[in-house]
């Protein structure tokens, strides 16, 4: 397995820090109850702390909008994935069940109002 990051990447943001894990024989079926139960308490917490109207203002939304400026995206048009994930929360909605490593990354993006993404290979 190979992992490419454009040279342009580090060209425009220096200090950028990049994390990769990689996971093999993991048993993704199932729940965690516990991931799902604190998966919760953040949607309570996002209510209570956040609005709608108000999200993109916040400095952890916007600099993410900001580097989506960078790289030639309209972040009015497409969101960051924390964005998308509040804004779900802030009209009532609750993040579905996905798996356990889809879950336990949404709630990381969730407590820490980060994106956090994963991708699946199969046979490496």
């Amino acid at each position: 397995m190979k992992f490419k990051i454009d040279a342009k990447i580090f060209e425009k943001f220096p200090g950028v820090e990049i994390g990769i894990i990689v996971a093999k024989d993991l048993d993704n079926n199932g729940s965690i109850p516990e991931i799902e139960k604190a998966t919760r308490v953040e949607e309570k917490r996002i209510r209570e702390q956040f609005e709608s109207e108000t999200l993109s203002q916040d400095p952890h939304i916007n600099i993410w909008r900001a580097a989506y400026s960078l790289f030639g995206g309209k972040p009015k048009e497409n969101k960051s994935s924390i964005e998308n994930l509040y804004k779900l929360i802030l009209k009532g909605g609750e993040l579905r069940r996905i798996n356990k490593l889809v879950d336990v990354y949404n709630y990381i993006s969730l407590k820490y109002m980060l994106p956090v993404g994963g991708v699946a290979f199969r046979g490496f």
